[in-house]
């Protein structure tokens, strides 16, 4: 048991290759001062990093906005899903997106400094409904759950576009 105090809603969680434990955090609290954020443990429980600004939900390159999971590559660039609640929000009855809300895969070198970005809400080809599952395949594509969407989707990772699984 580890992490008690450091984060409000527990989300997606990742093991790296050292053994480390990534776990996303995707609500904040009432106070503003936790949540949304990405935080890198050692086996034993000792945080290590912590990616986004506590408590402040955001869409700048050091803001999540619901981060949904976080996966590292082999060579340890981190990749994250942001945006829980922007899901599912493209409907006929709301054909609008909400304000701040976020449809993206976020990179950051090993060392945890912001690399790139890149999706937004939408239905097209690389724009994302709620990206809430990542995974590698062997030859390092990365794959996105696109929940809201119903589909996987396949990037490089450099964020170009490959397929997409319906």
């Amino acid at each position: 048991n580890f992490g008690g105090g450091v984060m409000v809603t527990p989300h997606g969680i990742h093991v790296d290759a050292e053994g480390n434990v990534w776990v996303t955090d995707f609500a904040g609290n009432a106070e503003g001062t936790k949540g949304h954020q990405v935080h890198k443990f050692s086996p034993d429980g000792e945080l290590l990093m912590s990616l986004g600004t506590a408590g402040q939900p955001g869409s700048g390159p050091n803001q999540f906005n619901q981060p949904n999971d976080v996966i590292t590559a082999p060579d340890g660039s981190i990749f994250v899903a942001d945006g829980h609640g922007g899901q599912s929000m493209l409907t006929p009855n709301n054909p609008t997106v909400t304000e701040g809300a976020t449809g993206r895969i976020m990179k950051f070198s090993a060392e945890g400094t912001f690399i790139k970005e890149w999706g937004k809400k939408g239905t097209a080809p690389g724009e994302l409904d709620g990206a809430h599952g990542l995974a590698f395949d062997s030859r390092g594509r990365l794959f996105v759950a696109d929940r809201g969407n119903r589909r996987i989707q396949i990037f490089d990772q450099d964020g170009g576009f490959i397929d997409a699984w319906t």
